[in-house]
């Protein structure tokens, strides 16, 4: 019989950040389905993960996965998988890849242990930076 514990993937933990400001922490643990999450009250629920939700399961955290990811009926969504060098439509796959931004805000996703800024992630953003004369 296999081992499920190595079929189940080990906690994730991630920060949401809008711009380069820290909006909340998230802490996934797949194997005891537990959900620690720290959200900034300062902010505006729109650009929060879980606005008033008191206790988030790990459904959540997919499901806002998949809202940070282009539609599962995407024209040429294939085409995109492949070079995502992705072979599957897996929310948390992709959003590790694209780390979840979406050209219509600045809300994105930094995973532990990476050191990125908006700007080495959101093509709008870098584009913003640079000067008013480039077409982005």
């Amino acid at each position: 019989m296999k081992n499920l514990s190595k079929l189940i993937s080990p906690p994730l933990e991630f920060e949401v950040l809008e711009h380069d400001r820290v909006i909340a922490k998230v802490k996934l643990d797949y194997k005891n389905q537990f959900v620690d999450v720290w959200q900034d009250k300062g902010v505006l629920p729109v650009f929060l993960p879980f606005p008033n939700k008191k206790n988030v399961l790990v459904g959540d955290v997919l499901n806002y996965f998949e809202s940070r990811c282009f539609p599962r009926s995407r024209d040429h969504a294939d085409k995109i998988l492949q070079y995502l060098e992705l072979k599957d439509y897996v929310p948390s796959d992709i959003v590790k890849k694209t780390h979840g931004v979406l050209y219509d805000d600045y809300v994105w996703i930094r995973f532990a242990g990476e050191e990125l800024t908006c700007a080495d992630v959101h093509p709008r953003f870098a584009c913003e930076q640079r000067s008013s004369s480039d077409f982005c």
